[in-house]
């Protein structure tokens, strides 16, 4: 059955991949990256690489994007703070992945890009990367990885691990093909009691899953640095008694919503600002557009280089640089966290509550589900249904000061208290490399 089930498979996913090429190529095209490291994507790495692995490492780590990058770099600075020679591979997905992961710069850690999942691809970089544990973060599941490493009996580990309802309804109605392939997953690292249950669910062993908290809180706390925005800040010609409204990692019909609800609030706060931060940073001039749209002098952040002199003050600040939205949390009197108003899933943040920033999202929080419940019920964020609720919220936050601190200083409190995944899932991981076998849990600890 398992054979029929691999070839299966294999087969639908070449059709898959072919039916939808053309999209993803049209949209490496947009971004002229079409061409870029397409030999690593198939499987064929350069012999400095090669070199460079030798006959193996300890550790190979797929990530896809920034986030799930972010979460490994956190991971691979503890596992140095516990053994300096541990050699990992750290693939991604994505190019933005890779720019996370180059911010890794030791000779024990080696950069590539992921192999699609088609089966003689991945073979190949097994057959380059001999690891010694194969590790998967978050949500990233490809069966041929899986096949692959069992066959070279390597032990695969899930971390951070987390599944919507909606992605553990799909593995339910595909259970006879998902539940085996699931199962081949030795650990998952669960972020949250409440994780488990839909794990198990899902497919994963019961015995496999254990709880070592989310790695997002590492990540906000990693390399935190404020300096870095200080100079251009000032040539922006904002007060320091002036309010913020700052609008992290929005979706396209997000801003408009909120250059909207500002026009309405600065009647009542003449003093009130407006900063936005696209997640997409190349959206920067489309939302610009948006904010003229609606007579809103605005300003993007890639063209500040000097002062700003007072007929040049704007309204609007939009945010169109990579790695900088941390940094100016701290700037913010209120903070709207995106893809959670119109766009479904949510963004993280946690990075906002690091620094205390009043925190509010929409309804649509569905990948951070229960870190969302934990806040709003301890009193670390606000959560509304709709724009109008969005408005009365910041509008209560702006007018009463009391509640504006006690909420950022709660959010800061659940915080800290949940700092410390990085250190129980490396000491798990070392433990296995050290045991060469099953891991010695300590996990909830």
């Amino acid at each position: 059955m398992d054979f029929f089930r691999q070839v299966g498979y294999n087969v639908l996913f070449f059709f898959g991949f072919i039916l939808t090429g053309p999209y993803y190529a049209w949209r490496l095209w947009r971004r002229g990256k079409l061409w870029h490291m397409s030999g690593q994507r198939l499987g064929f790495y350069p012999q400095k690489i090669k070199d460079r692995i030798g006959n193996g490492v300890d550790l190979w780590i797929h990530a896809v994007s920034v986030g799930e990058a972010m979460m490994a770099v956190v991971l691979i600075k503890e596992l140095r703070r516990q053994n300096p020679m541990t050699t990992v591979v750290l693939s991604t997905t994505t190019s933005t992945g890779r720019k996370v992961a180059e911010t890794i710069k030791d000779q024990q850690t080696i950069i590539v890009y992921n192999p699609t999942d088609f089966l003689w691809s991945v073979s190949r970089a097994f057959e380059m990367i001999r690891p010694k544990l194969l590790i998967l973060v978050e949500a990233e599941i490809w069966p041929n990885y899986l096949w692959c490493a069992k066959r070279r009996e390597i032990p695969v580990y899930l971390i951070n691990a987390r599944l919507s309802k909606r992605t553990e309804s799909r593995y339910r109605k595909f259970s006879f093909f998902c539940k085996p392939v699931l199962q081949l997953v030795d650990l998952v690292f669960a972020q949250d009691e409440k994780d488990v249950p839909r794990l198990e669910g899902a497919g994963f062993s019961s015995e496999s899953i254990f709880v070592s908290g989310s790695l997002k809180y590492d990540v906000a706390e990693d390399s935190y640095s404020e300096s870095s925005i200080e100079k251009w800040w000032s040539f922006v010609g904002w007060k320091p008694t002036d309010f913020v409204l700052l609008a992290g990692s929005t979706h396209s019909g997000e801003e408009e919503v909120l250059g909207k609800i500002y026009k309405n609030l600065k009647i009542e706060f003449p003093h009130l600002r407006l900063l936005i931060a696209p997640r997409h940073a190349e959206r920067g001039e489309s939302v610009q557009g948006e904010m003229n749209a609606l007579g809103l002098k605005s300003v993007l952040r890639g063209t500040i280089t000097q002062s700003l002199n007072n007929g040049s003050v704007p309204e609007v600040l939009i945010l169109n640089s990579t790695g900088e939205l941390k940094s100016v949390y701290s700037k913010a009197t209120v903070v709207f966290v995106g893809k959670s108003l119109l766009s479904k899933g949510g963004q993280n943040f946690i990075e906002a509550t690091r620094v205390g920033a009043p925190v509010v999202v929409g309804p649509h929080m569905q990948n951070f589900e229960n870190l969302t419940q934990h806040f709003r019920e301890q009193g670390g964020i606000l959560q509304v249904q709709n724009e109008v609720e969005l408005e009365a919220q910041i509008r209560f936050l702006l007018n009463q000061t009391q509640d504006r601190i006690a909420l950022g200083e709660k959010g800061k409190v659940l915080y800290q208290e949940n700092l410390g995944a990085a250190k129980r899932t490396a000491r798990a991981i070392a433990q296995s490399l050290q045991a060469k076998k099953g891991c010695m849990m300590e996990v909830r600890s």
